[in-house]
């Protein structure tokens, strides 16, 4: 085999890489650089040529092998060789060739860096050899010179690290790919879950919305029958207490009507007798005069007998008394037909906040110039609500605060829009409520000072507010006053 072009690492001064300084053990792993010629001179020479070579800070380690099968052998060995010098004509004139394409194919090896030399190119031509076969460089060895060499090798290494850095982050999507997809099967067959779960919340949603509506429907029966209840209660409290006034006052009726069917009685026949009397004295004269004076006595003595002064005296009264017993019960059905009435009124959108104004106006003109009343109203949402009634439970309460003032004071009312709710205080310090009392100021006829109404007032207003779904608190100390808390809750449509 001719091998005449040898002497070509000779020819040039020697080049070598700038000396760098010793690798420490923490320096870059070197790169592993095969030469494959059949001529040791070749290995010899390239390896001084490069002995001191550097590349981002690594050397070079070199694999030598001196035929196409030594080759085939390192390759198997080493996965992470870099580059390879390849001489073409070895034992046979392409074993280089089958080395290069074993490199390819049969080891699947992408990465490492075929530099083809050969010392006879017109058996193995560039052309064709570039474009048969997947190598990286050709040179002939006459023109590979020192630099050109140190050229050579830096230009494969510097594609060998790109490469590798284009593997790695090869190897890195992919593990990403991998994970990706783990975690896509894993929501898919989350969503899976989900879907499933959200039909089955689904279900139990709508099952729970039957009842639900369901248990609204009963709530709405059971409340109209508490609203009911509540009416019934208020009455029947009234009732009783009433049923006792007309007990009482049918007891009087009827004793009085008997005194005074016994007492007609009796002056009917007095009257008789006063006839007879009459008609003796008239139609008799002279001798019968003695008959006369009996009749008279006997009259006198009647009168006696049957105490006519005190039938006379008594008799007003009595009618008085009767007629006092008709007012009594007359007024207990006015107080039941005003509690009755309380269900009875239409709602109707009302304005609050004008209704308190207009009552404080019209309060100011006739209360005491030493008692002030005080606003501080805020504009609130229209209500559907009695308001005839609602007006009379304002009037009440004002009326108790300004009564429970002495001589001079103030009363203060507010009206606040705090949803779902409009809050309606008024406040007064004055004579206040004492704590024996509070607990049945609600109660029908109750009333802590008896000359001022009969006690149905607060009873009345308490009614009104729980008809329209509200609420109303009373808070007093003795001596200190009293704050009256109406919540009214804001109703869009007449309910």
């Amino acid at each position: 085999m001719e091998k005449s072009q040898t002497h070509s690492l000779h020819n040039d001064t020697l080049l070598f890489a700038e000396e760098s300084k010793t690798p420490s053990p923490e320096s870059e792993k070197p790169y592993k650089l095969m030469i494959v010629d059949d001529e040791n001179e070749i290995h010899v020479m390239t390896k001084l040529v490069l002995a001191d070579y550097e590349y981002k800070g690594a050397g070079l380690m070199f694999l030598s092998a001196f035929s196409g099968k030594e080759a085939k052998a390192l390759i198997r060995e080493n996965p992470d060789i870099a580059c390879c010098l390849l001489d073409v004509v070895m034992e046979t004139k392409d074993a280089g060739l089958e080395v290069a394409r074993f490199i390819r194919e049969d080891a699947k090896n992408k990465k490492l860096r075929i530099i083809l030399r050969t010392g006879q190119p017109g058996k193995a031509p560039e052309n064709d050899i570039i474009l048969n076969y997947d190598i990286n460089d050709y040179k002939e060895k006459t023109e590979l010179t020192n630099q050109k060499l140190f050229t050579t090798i830096t230009t494969a290494l510097r594609s060998y690290d790109h490469l590798e850095e284009l593997e790695k982050k090869s190897r890195e999507i992919l593990a990403k790919n991998i994970r990706l997809n783990e975690e896509i099967a894993r929501r898919i067959v989350a969503e899976s879950n989900l879907t499933k779960y959200n039909r089955s919340l689904e279900k139990m949603i709508e099952s729970k919305s039957s009842r639900l509506k369901e248990a609204i429907r009963s709530l709405e029966v059971t409340k109209d029958a508490l609203q009911k209840m509540k009416k019934t209660t208020i009455i029947s409290d009234i009732s009783i207490l009433s049923v006792d006034t007309v007990d009482t006052s049918n007891s009087i009726i009827e004793a009085n009507l008997s005194k005074m069917n016994q007492y007609r009685q009796t002056m009917t026949h007095l009257l008789e007798k006063y006839n007879v009397l009459e008609k003796i004295i008239t139609s008799h004269k002279g001798e019968k005069q003695k008959k006369a004076n009996e009749s008279i006595q006997q009259i006198d003595a009647y009168k006696s007998q049957t105490n006519f002064d005190t039938l006379l005296k008594d008799y007003p009264g009595i009618i008085t008394e009767s007629l006092r017993g008709i007012e009594q019960i007359s007024n207990a059905v006015s107080d039941i037909k005003l509690f009755v009435s309380i269900n009875e009124e239409p709602f109707q959108p009302t304005d609050l906040y004008l209704l308190l104004e207009d009552i404080t106006i019209a309060r100011k003109k006739v209360i005491s110039k030493n008692i002030d009343i005080q606003l501080n109203l805020e504009k609130v949402p229209i209500s559907f609500l009695p308001r005839r009634h609602v007006e009379r439970v304002f009037n009440t309460i004002i009326d108790n605060s300004i009564h429970a003032i002495k001589s001079h004071g103030i009363v203060s009312i507010s009206c606040q829009y705090l949803e779902p709710d409009i809050i309606v205080c008024i406040r007064d310090i004055g004579c206040g409520i004492s704590k024996e009392d509070l607990p049945h100021i609600f109660k029908p006829y109750f009333t802590g000072d008896k000359s001022k109404g009969k006690g149905l007032g607060l009873a009345f207003a308490k009614s009104v507010i729980q008809s329209c779904d509200g609420d109303l608190e009373i808070t007093s100390s003795h001596n200190e006053g009293t704050m009256v808390k109406i919540v009214l809750p804001v109703k869009e449509t007449d309910t």
